[in-house]
């Protein structure tokens, strides 16, 4: 994923944008399946565009001649990221490599789920902030294994809720052990355990078999859920 910005800086990204990083403001430009050369074209044209150069403009400040910006631009030369980065650099932007472990594309870690939950709770949108947990099964299960890490590692800020802060951890307990991830530290948080226990999406005639089939991360933490809502992939 290449994102330009609005601001003079460039990102090469091995994934797609988190749902944080969309929400600040960048422009992506979307180069998934297309080769690099292709990839490269768009952004320094892109580029030059955006600083209001024309091309032997910008071969000038580049210190190079019109004619090679031009087979850059129309994919007949593929620039190295050397190239790239001070081609770009004529045009006011700075160029980021940055690699991200694979994740299912469009998942949130639990840090950013925490947001998200908060914002639907204060909303009234319980029923929303539940299915963004039961959800999260498949963001992991469709990720690479540096991935899943990546989606429990951080830890969340508050919802709000002692509930949901308590569930988030539970979760990020039940996954790491479904992934043989090292589980992180701060489930056990003294804000991350809920009493009176919670029972979550259960009408009381079904306590019996929810406490029946609870992981037993879960019920560590006083969160209550049937296993089977888990088995969404």
């Amino acid at each position: 994923m290449v994102r330009l910005c609005r601001k003079p800086a460039i990102f090469v990204q091995h994934a797609p944008p988190t749902r944080s990083e969309a929400r600040r403001g960048q422009t992506y430009l979307n180069v998934y399946n297309r080769p690099v050369k292709t990839a490269a074209t768009t952004i320094l044209r892109d580029a030059r565009r955006m600083a209001a150069l024309t091309q032997a403009d910008l071969a000038d400040r580049a210190g190079t001649v019109q004619s090679a910006v031009a087979a850059y631009e129309n994919g007949a030369r593929r620039p190295s990221l050397a190239t790239l980065e001070r081609l770009l650099g004529a045009c006011d932007q700075d160029l980021d490599l940055i690699v991200r472990p694979r994740m299912r594309r469009g998942a949130a870690a639990l840090a950013e789920l925490a947001v998200t939950i908060r914002e639907d709770l204060a909303a009234g949108e319980e029923a929303n902030a539940t299915r963004l947990l039961f959800g999260f099964a498949d963001d992991f299960r469709a990720s690479s294994r540096p991935g899943r890490g990546a989606l429990i590692t951080d830890e969340p800020t508050s919802t709000g809720d002692p509930r949901f802060d308590a569930a988030l951890a539970a979760t990020a307990e039940f996954f790491a052990a479904e992934g043989s991830i090292e589980l992180p530290g701060w489930v056990d948080g003294p804000n991350r355990f809920v009493e009176p226990w919670w029972f979550v999406a259960s009408r009381p005639a079904f306590h019996a078999y929810t406490l029946a089939h609870t992981p037993a991360s879960f019920a560590r933490h006083g969160v209550f859920i049937a296993r089977e809502v888990f088995d969404r992939v």
